[in-house]
């Protein structure tokens, strides 16, 4: 008789998760994981667990801020109707008053199931552990809806990743209080309703290949840096930015900021383009760069 193999699945249960490359605190951290995401637990190590985001990522974080649940309950999960944090940073209450105590930390794209009772601006919420609260709907939006009425535009990419503008620069940022380049890049898409790979080494093989043309070249593309192939070397991808026009790009090099392509002005950023990429208009084509909607760590399908 063959044994049957159970999946164990954790779900983020604290606003942004640490993911590191290793199961230690001071190994090299790989990314920040938002509260709600679904993941599969690959790999134990004391109060590490190692675990995967299908396609995307995996890496070690401590089980103190995960929800674990069975096939059957991450299933009822992601039916259940949820909120998704609109605004860049709030607050889970204990009570439907911002003066009580704060139950958690709560940022922008985190998620958490919604309850049925409301008092005045207050909503009552549960994360992913069963905890209940209190967030002010004015810092939310329900998700489905959400993510069903966003637009992938230039317009809506440039103004999105505008938002951060002066957000410090830290290594493995993925969230709206810091950001990495490819942090920045995926965190905008991801507002946005899309989903790209973590690292810039990846996001250079999504979307469109598009020449290395002001001329030719959009708001909303990706704009990576590194090192051409050359004598037998392949493309180095060492950044990535977001083209917003006009020649410029905004990019989260020690902080999120503007710099401009064009050589001569002065804040030009002297470093070799290796590539470009178009998203807008190639979604969900094979290419690593699908809809939130069509994910099935986030809706069942």
């Amino acid at each position: 008789m063959s044994k049957i193999v159970l999946t164990l699945w954790a779900i983020v249960n604290i606003s942004s998760n640490f993911v590191r490359e290793k199961p230690d605190y001071e190994s090299p951290l790989l990314t920040q994981s938002l509260m709600g995401s679904v993941y599969e637990v690959k790999d134990s190590c004391g109060y590490w667990k190692k675990i995967s985001d299908p396609g995307f990522y995996e890496g070690w974080v401590t089980d103190l801020g995960l929800a674990y649940m069975n096939d059957r309950q991450k299933d009822a999960y992601l039916e259940a109707p949820k909120y998704i944090c609109t605004a860049k940073h709030s607050c889970i209450y204990s009570k439907p008053d911002a003066e009580s105590e704060p139950v958690c930390d709560f940022s922008m794209g985190d998620l958490v199931r919604k309850m049925r009772n409301f008092s005045g601006n207050f909503r009552e919420v549960i994360l992913p552990s069963g905890v209940t609260g209190w967030v002010d709907v004015e810092d939310v939006e329900d998700f489905r809806g959400w993510a069903e009425t966003r637009t992938l535009d230039a317009e809506s990419i440039v103004r999105t990743a505008k938002s951060f503008l002066g957000v410090p620069y830290m290594w493995g940022g993925n969230t709206s209080k810091y950001f990495d380049c490819s942090g920045l890049s995926h965190f905008t898409y991801r507002m946005c309703g899309v989903l790209l790979p973590r690292d810039a080494k990846d996001q250079i093989n999504t979307g469109r290949k598009i020449p290395v043309d002001l001329r030719k070249m959009q708001a909303g593309d990706l704009v990576f840096f590194g090192r051409k192939a050359d004598g037998g070397k392949t493309v180095k991808v060492t950044h990535v930015a977001i083209y917003i026009g006009d020649g410029k790009i905004i990019h989260s090099s020690h902080f999120v900021r503007i710099n401009s392509l064009r050589e001569g002005a002065p804040d030009y950023y002297r470093k070799e383009i290796v590539g470009v990429r178009r998203i807008i208009g190639h979604v969900d084509e094979g290419t690593e760069a699908r809809s939130i909607l069509k994910d099935p760590s986030y809706f069942k399908q």
